[in-house]
């Protein structure tokens, strides 16, 4: 029982030191100076159009890696049924970004480097379940490193007069060439079996699900965009900015927490979820007044030029990117004992209550409606995932 407990203090801290060192050099390496050397209105545009690859890497890639931790319970899948379907939905994933986006042929450089970087991402993303699979956390760990690895390397391409895709593509590229020298989940690359079909069904549920999600995360940047300009996008996202690093932090938690919970045989009843969300409630209560305490400081010494005006707003944005973490935290609990559809409606619920609002708010109070239009949204989304868990928690559900 002791050395378990080792094990997974081993791997908790593995996982977060990982996701500090990856964010770690985008937060305080590569965005600070991409705005510094493209101003707020490029920076802005940037933005953007990360907006989508952000969307679809963890929809497609995490719901996949998931989905497969989930199923191998139950089914012997197979390399080739995963990274089939990673393939496809990335297919169908960069379609839709260059439709919005409105990359097209006078701009075929462009348009070809937002869909070589979305493919990538989506497999980088993917391809951390090799070591979740065999729960080796340590080389989980060097993964991250060698994507950070990589956006180092590549930014020096950007300063020294490459497109700023070239910071992205290095990092994504860094990690999976890890992966594909020491691991084996890139073998065998289209032989499927079977379940395939069973793959595209489970995973393409749970892929929009996330993709809901993460629209709603990333959504300040698409209607501000639309709506207000580049220079909200880049205001909103600074003062945003502690906060959704926190998000992604949480994000190591549920790997561990996915990973356990499938490969033993714990059963989720009503005690155990109530504990749970509890500690998940006492630590976003500490993490919001750490946000209070550490946004302004970090945005006056990488965003000086972003400053000035932010103080009213820095509570509202801080509270609605806590509840974005702890929801998500809440949700990957749920996924144990729940069937992806009910996650699903949830989340579509979710999404369509954050446009009703933000189109509503966002005429009448500007970038300040908008926060409070998302943070309502937000503040709903948990409730209704702690009202699924209590109801759900203990009962068996089929695969």
């Amino acid at each position: 029982m002791m050395e378990a407990k080792r094990k997974i203090l081993s791997n908790t801290i593995c996982t977060i030191a990982g996701a500090l060192v990856l964010n770690g050099v985008l937060q305080l390496l590569i965005y600070p100076g991409l705005n510094r050397n493209m101003g707020i209105e490029g920076y802005g545009s940037i933005l953007y159009v990360m907006a989508f690859v952000n969307i679809l890497g963890p929809s497609i890639g995490q719901s996949l890696n998931n989905s497969r931790l989930v199923l191998r319970r139950s089914l012997p899948v197979s390399n080739g049924d995963y990274n089939t379907v990673v393939l496809l939905f990335s297919a169908l994933g960069i379609g839709a970004t260059l439709l919005i986006t409105g990359v097209s042929l006078p701009q075929a450089g462009a348009a070809l480097l937002t869909g070589l970087l979305i493919l990538l991402t989506n497999f980088r993303y993917y391809g951390d379940v090799e070591y979740r699979l065999s729960l080796n956390y340590q080389r989980f760990l060097v993964y991250d490193c060698c994507c950070a690895a990589g956006y180092g390397i590549g930014y020096l391409l950007f300063r020294a007069g490459g497109s700023w895709y070239l910071i992205f593509l290095a990092g994504e590229a860094a990690a999976l060439l890890y992966v594909g020298i020491t691991g084996t989940i890139f073998r065998n690359f289209f032989k499927r079996t079977e379940h395939f079909g069973t793959v595209v069904s489970r995973g393409g549920t749970l892929a929009v699900s996330y993709l809901i999600t993460n629209l709603t995360l990333n959504m300040d940047r698409i209607f501000l965009k639309h709506t207000l300009g580049n220079t909200a996008v880049s205001r909103y996202y600074v003062l945003s900015l502690i906060g959704k690093t926190l998000v992604l932090f949480v994000a190591p938690v549920n790997t561990i927490l996915i990973s356990y919970l499938t490969k033993g045989k714990i059963r989720m009843d009503k005690r155990r979820f109530l504990l749970a969300s509890g500690a998940g409630f006492l630590v976003s209560i500490v993490f919001f007044f750490f946000c209070q305490i550490a946004s302004p400081i970090f945005i006056r010494l990488f965003y000086p030029d972003l400053a000035k005006g932010m103080g009213g707003l820095l509570w509202i944005v801080n509270l609605t990117q806590i509840l974005a973490m702890l929801s998500a935290y809440l949700f990957i609990i749920v996924l144990t004992f729940t069937g992806e559809r009910w996650q699903l409606g949830l989340q579509g619920a979710h999404l369509v209550l954050l446009l009703v609002l933000i189109v509503a708010l966002t005429p009448i109070g500007g970038l300040k409606g908008f926060s409070i239009g998302v943070l309502l949204a937000n503040a709903a989304r948990v409730l209704a995932v702690l009202l699924l868990g209590v109801v759900s928690s203990g009962k068996t559900r089929k695969v």
